[in-house]
């Protein structure tokens, strides 16, 4: 009777075990989907605007995107180290150790992604990333971080000539909107300031002369200004 009564008691510890091991699992397996949701952000599948520039010549590509808009809250901001292989994670290589100083519950310091601008300059294509950064309720000035693709590989770009000068002064000058109304081929009768600008600053195949652009985005801060949702 004993030996029987025991036999129950085992089974039943069993089935309370498997059901166990089987929460386990689902917990388990629940947590590795949605790490690996986080975790494998590919940054260079987001495609933005295309629009034709020019320096001494038209590029052969460019692209603009916002971050903000088109990326979810998890994709704009930057709360952890990404991989080194992509623009966007070679800007966490500056703040390394503010971004390892955060916790799983308390989070002290992020990067706030605003824009993108990748355009093709001979063989190379650069990256312009315009962010800023948040500490204690405080967020920063924004700010432009550089990197260039050379044979396959992204690098930081310590180093400006006046072209990608230009660039810099134009994305941190403008919004996404903003320039994309100077990009756009059509006038649109809620920008009107913009319509009359683009006249100055395109040329005849309507690509837009980014040292004429620079220009103008400096001399007419305040009037841009109100066309900005940032």
């Amino acid at each position: 009777m004993k030996q029987k009564s025991n036999y129950i008691k085992t089974q039943k510890l069993g089935k309370i075990s498997k059901t166990q091991n089987m929460k386990l699992k689902i917990i388990i397996g629940l947590f590795f989907l949605s790490h690996s949701l986080f975790s494998q952000l590919d940054y260079e599948k987001f495609n933005g605007n295309k629009g034709k520039m020019r320096f001494n010549k038209a590029y052969g590509y460019t692209n603009l995107y916002d971050y903000r808009v088109n990326a979810s809250e998890e994709d704009s901001i930057i709360t952890r180290k990404l991989s080194s292989s992509i623009p966007e994670g070679l800007l966490t290589d500056q703040y390394v150790n503010e971004l390892l100083s955060n916790k799983k519950d308390s989070i002290n310091f992020k990067i706030i992604l605003d824009s993108r601008l990748l355009v093709d300059i001979n063989v190379d294509r650069v990256c312009l990333i315009k962010y800023s950064t948040g500490s204690n309720n405080t967020v920063s000035e924004k700010n432009i971080f550089k990197a260039i693709k050379t044979g396959g590989s992204w690098r930081e770009l310590n180093i400006s000539n006046s072209e990608i000068s230009f660039l810099e002064q134009i994305l941190l000058g403008t919004s996404v909107e903003v320039l994309f109304q100077f990009y756009n081929r059509w006038n649109d009768p809620e920008y009107p300031d913009i319509n009359k600008m683009k006249l100055e600053v395109k040329d005849d195949e309507g690509a837009l002369n980014i040292k004429k652009l620079a220009e103008v985005v400096t001399n007419n801060t305040a009037v841009l200004q109100k066309y900005d949702n940032n």
